[in-house]
């Protein structure tokens, strides 16, 4: 038998939505096909071409093939584990629900999006209040640091390094920080996005060139090597529109879940 090919997450969670009322629809004119009678209707199948193509996939027949054949397969599984009673169980019942759940919040915050896009004024709005929080900094810098409980420890690291161990060698062993498994790397940072403590230091430093001394911080006593630093320039609007938006769109569902809290009657149990 032909081993088929994977199907998206999203397709198949949309299968899996088509079941959870647990009810079979009829066939219909609209119908790609039928399984015992079960409806699996066009419209599930175009949702399921579409959500492939927003996540990078092209439109093609044999993609619409896959996608129909995956749905077909997925509803003869349910119709089976219906025959066996599996949805009546309590871990049937228990993840049908939370499938359920799950699907009408992804269902409300698509509508919500929907009716309340974010306006071009508020994007403009958002942008330039970052410009204005990154305000002129002129490099950016990426840092690998290592973090230790008291500063002897953070000294006899730095002794040990100076000596000829490797600065991610001795951040993988001893690293209190979750960057230890990275060999204390961290992702690039502009000085005032970091405390500063550290940006007052690293600013002063040469590529490849460790701090002498341990860094007291809240977090621990550090030791920041700089890694490459490069010239920054902020970047233009155009550019990180799809960042914008979805920074914006994070922060209205936020207030409108804040809001729906507010309104609920919460009762806990512990």
């Amino acid at each position: 038998m032909k081993k088929m090919k994977k199907i998206t997450l999203a397709c198949l969670m949309l299968l899996i939505s088509h079941h959870l009322a647990l009810a079979a629809p009829k066939p219909a004119v609209d119908a790609a096909a039928t399984v015992n009678g079960v409806a699996i209707p066009n419209a599930l199948i175009e949702r399921s071409v579409n959500l492939n193509v927003q996540q990078g996939k092209k439109d093609t027949p044999e993609l619409r093939q896959l996608i129909k054949e995956e749905f077909i397969n997925r509803e003869i599984l349910a119709q089976q584990a219906v025959k066996l009673g599996l949805d009546k169980t309590p871990d049937g019942q228990a993840g049908l629900a939370e499938l359920k759940r799950n699907f009408m919040v992804d269902l409300f915050l698509a509508d919500y999006d929907k009716k309340h896009p974010i306006s071009e004024s508020a994007l403009k709005a958002e942008y330039d209040r970052q410009i204005a929080v990154i305000g002129n900094q002129t490099h950016e810098y990426h840092l690998s640091h290592i973090v230790t409980k008291t500063e002897e420890d953070a000294r006899n690291l730095i002794a040990k390094i100076k000596k000829g161990e490797s600065f991610a060698k001795v951040a993988k062993e001893s690293s209190i920080d979750a960057s230890a498994k990275e060999g204390g790397l961290l992702a690039w940072v502009l000085p005032n996005q970091i405390i500063p403590a550290v940006a007052n230091v690293i600013v002063n430093l040469n590529e490849g060139a460790m701090t002498s001394a341990p860094i007291e911080t809240p977090a621990g006593w550090q030791i920041v090597r700089v890694e490459e630093k490069r010239p920054f320039k902020a970047p233009k609007f155009d550019d990180v529109l799809p960042q914008l938006r979805g920074g914006l769109l994070q922060q209205q569902r936020l207030e409108a879940i804040k809001k729906l809290r507010e309104a609920a009657k919460v009762t806990n149990s512990l």
